[in-house]
């Protein structure tokens, strides 16, 4: 059995490629390329989102987890999400210069918020939520 630290990690690295093939693609001024990576990184970050928003976190707070990191977390997503929508017309307008510089801020801002679930918050969650982890999972990949 793997843990939701081991899932989600790996999660977030999926979505970390995704995002280098999308900025090398926009960069490059291939915007067809461009345009299906950046797709193919929104999408699964909005499924990643949707993961922890309505399955994992909500299970880690009612089971008696921190709800002060998780509306932080959430808050998070918020802000990566208007970057995302930033980043969306960037590509559909076919300007690279907006593109890398909205990358560069995703990338610092996810970074930082992927370190804190990581190295906080999937551990508690794997503490916390070890009956459930198996249906936690199945919950996930649902989502």
């Amino acid at each position: 059995m793997h843990t939701i630290a081991e899932h989600m990690t790996a999660d977030h690295k999926a979505c970390d490629n995704e995002f280098v093939v999308a900025e090398e693609a926009a960069l490059a001024g291939n915007w067809s390329e461009a345009e299906t990576a950046f797709n193919a990184f929104n999408n699964d970050m909005t499924r990643h989102f949707r993961m922890e928003e309505e399955v994992l976190f909500p299970a880690l707070v009612s089971a008696g987890g921190p709800s002060g990191p998780v509306h932080i977390m959430r808050m998070e997503h918020t802000q990566i999400k208007g970057l995302l929508e930033q980043m969306a017309a960037a590509v559909t307008q076919k300007n690279a210069q907006e593109y890398g510089g909205l990358s560069e801020t995703l990338l610092m801002v996810m970074q930082q918020h992927n370190n804190k679930e990581e190295q906080i918050l999937y551990p508690i969650a794997d503490q916390i939520l070890v009956k459930e982890r198996e249906t936690l999972f199945g919950r996930m990949q649902a989502a």
